[in-house]
């Protein structure tokens, strides 16, 4: 995986696919979908990789900060934190039930009666079975961890102004030094 990919991708969600068996469904920020046949913790192993981020450490760092231990939201950079959300019921132990949002890909949560669905940056619109209230308290959370992973990185500048850097890599200019 390539750190290019990993910059489309809006979601990642467990599914069933006849033939192949269980693996991703891949939501690109294009409004394109995907499968590939891999575990959940595959995926986010490779994701990690092109970060050279370790899940089990970021995880131990983050939680005190959202003040939960289990479902942690992703921190891969500032602006690149996948919000865990449960999009299905497990059919048996050990399945998956958890998908991964982007959170800047996340546009909308919808409240419909019984239901609750994310509308994505792409156009997609994916329904979860959590409660709208429960969704949003996530997104709180790795919003919190986005703005704590944007203060760490602005107290490693040396040389630039933060907000320098950060129009710089959001708009993709380099400069020489």
């Amino acid at each position: 995986m390539l750190l290019k990919d990993v910059l489309q991708v809006a979601a990642f969600v467990p599914s069933y696919a006849d033939g192949s068996g269980q693996g991703l469904e891949i939501y690109f920020r294009d409004g394109t979908v995907g499968w590939q046949g891999v575990s959940l913790h595959s995926y986010i192993r490779r994701m990690a990789r092109v970060f050279t981020v370790n899940v089990q450490e970021a995880r131990q760092k983050y939680a005190p900060l959202v003040g939960q231990k289990n479902l942690i939201p992703l921190v891969f950079e500032p602006f690149l934190v996948y919000v865990p959300i449960k999009v299905k019921t497990p059919l048996i132990k050990g399945d998956p039930a958890y998908g991964y949002f982007r959170l800047r890909s996340v546009l909308q949560v919808a409240v419909t009666p019984g239901l609750c669905t994310l509308h994505l940056e792409g156009g997609q619109q994916i329904a979860v079975i959590q409660a709208a209230r429960t969704v949003r308290t996530r997104l709180r959370s790795a919003r919190k961890l986005e703005a704590h992973a944007l203060e760490q990185l602005c107290q490693v500048m040396e040389s630039e102004s933060c907000a320098m850097f950060l129009c710089k890599k959001l708009h993709g200019v380099h400069t020489q030094q």
